[in-house]
C-alpha cells in the first residue's frame, strides 16, 4: 500500500481529502484500506483467475459522519453483512455498478444516491470503471435528531428511501455539499484541521438527511412542523396538493380558505419564505417530473403539463430545468 505519486485526475475533485490518498495492490490490502476508510467487509474479484487490484481510496472524518472516496481497477463485489450502525449514502462519480439490501437493489450511477439499510445486509458490485464517494453516517446520531424534532422515541427502525434521483432537492443539495467538503479539502486543508468545523459539517449532512431525504418518518416530521404554521396557510396548502390541476388564480385559493389574498401572500411569505404562487409552481413542477418518470409509450410532454395544470408550456419547461437541471423532454426520453 502506498500513496499515488499521480492521482487519476477523474477522481481529484472528489478526494474527501488528498493527503490521505492510498492505493492497494492486493486484496488484502484493499480489504484493510477501505474496510478502515468505510466498513469491514468482504471483498471479492468477479474474475477470481485476477490475484491482483488496483485501489485508490480517500478518507476523511467529520465526527458523526465521514466520507471514502473507492474505485477498483476490476469488477469486485463488496459484502459488508448488516451495517447496523452506519447509514451510507453513495454517489456514484462514473461507472455503474448496483447495490442490494435484502430483497431491494438499484442500479449505482451518477444519476441517483444509493441509502443503504440498516437492517440488512448489504452487498455492492462495482465495475472496474465505477467510483463511489460514500458518507457514512453514524445511525445513533441520525436518529437522536429525529427523535429530538418529534419530541418521543421512535417506534420502528429508521429507514430511508433506498435511491434518490441526483435531481431532486436533496440530490443537488447533497452532491454539492459534498463536493464543497471535497474542494475545502484540497485547497484549505488547514479549516478542515479545525475540529469543531468538522463537526458543522456533519450536522449539516445530518440535517440534510433528516428533513430532506425521504424516510419512514418523513411525514411524522412535517405534520409536527405543521403544528407551527398558521390555520389559514395549512388549509391553503391542502387545497393546493389536492386541486393543483384547478387552480387558475391565488384569488381562488383566498377564497377557498376565507381569507384576502394579502392574508394568504403574507401566510406564505413567514410560513415558507415564498410566495403562494411559487408554492404551486413547484408543486406543479414536481408532480411533472414524477409524471414523466413514469410515463408510457405515446405520452408527450405538453399532455403531461396539462395534467398537472400547466398551460403555460414553455415559460414551465423553463422552471423545470432550472430546478431539475434536464428539459422535461430529456426526462421523459430517459423514462421511456
Amino acid at each position: 500500500m502506498h500513496v499515488p505519486s499521480q492521482i487519476d485526475p477523474i477522481a481529484a475533485p472528489h478526494l474527501p481529502d488528498p493527503s490521505s490518498a492510498c492505493t492497494a495492490d492486493t486484496l488484502d490490502e484493499a480489504t484493510d484500506v477501505v474496510g478502515r476508510n468505510i466498513y469491514p467487509h468482504r471483498l471479492r474479484l468477479a474474475d477470481a483467475r485476477s490475484g491482483r487490484i488496483s485501489c485508490l481510496t480517500s478518507a476523511l472524518n467529520l465526527g458523526d459522519c465521514s466520507l471514502g472516496y473507492v474505485q477498483y481497477g476490476f469488477n469486485v463485489e463488496i459484502d459488508s453483512g448488516t451495517i447496523a450502525q452506519y447509514l451510507l449514502v453513495k454517489s456514484t462519480i462514473s461507472g455503474t455498478g448496483r447495490v442490494i439490501c435484502g430483497e431491494d437493489s438499484a442500479a449505482s450511477a451518477p444519476q441517483s444516491i444509493i441509502m443503504t439499510s440498516m437492517t440488512e445486509r448489504t452487498i455492492v458490485r462495482m465495475s472496474a470503471l465505477c467510483r463511489h464517494l460514500t458518507a457514512r453516517v453514524s445511525r445513533e446520531a441520525v436518529e437522536a435528531r429525529i427523535t429530538e424534532k418529534l419530541g418521543k422515541r421512535l417506534t420502528e427502525p429508521l429507514r430511508f428511501e433506498m435511491q434518490v434521483t441526483s435531481a431532486s432537492d436533496f440530490g443537488r443539495a447533497w452532491h454539492q455539499l459534498l463536493s464543497h467538503i471535497c474542494d475545502l479539502s484540497a485547497t484549505a486543508p488547514k479549516v478542515l484541521a479545525c475540529e469543531e468545523v468538522r463537526k458543522q459539517y456533519a450536522r449539516t449532512m445530518i440535517e440534510l438527511l433528516v428533513h430532506s431525504a425521504p424516510h419512514n418518518y418523513t411525514e411524522a416530521l412535517e405534520r409536527s412542523a405543521d403544528r407551527s404554521i398558521p390555520w389559514h396557510v395549512r388549509r391553503a396548502r391542502e387545497f393546493m396538493h389536492s386541486h393543483m390541476a384547478e387552480i387558475r388564480s391565488m384569488a381562488d385559493i383566498a377564497a377557498h380558505v376565507g381569507i384576502t389574498p394579502r392574508t394568504l401572500q403574507n401566510g406564505f411569505r413567514r410560513a415558507f419564505d415564498m410566495t403562494p404562487a411559487e408554492y404551486v409552481r413547484q408543486l406543479r413542477v414536481q408532480a411533472l417530473h414524477e409524471a414523466l418518470l413514469k410515463a408510457q409509450a405515446g405520452q408527450s410532454v405538453t399532455r403531461l403539463m396539462q395534467e398537472v395544470g400547466i398551460v403555460n408550456f414553455g415559460r414551465y419547461a423553463h422552471y423545470y430545468r432550472q430546478r431539475m437541471g434536464v428539459s422535461p423532454s430529456a426526462t421523459l426520453k430517459r423514462s421511456l
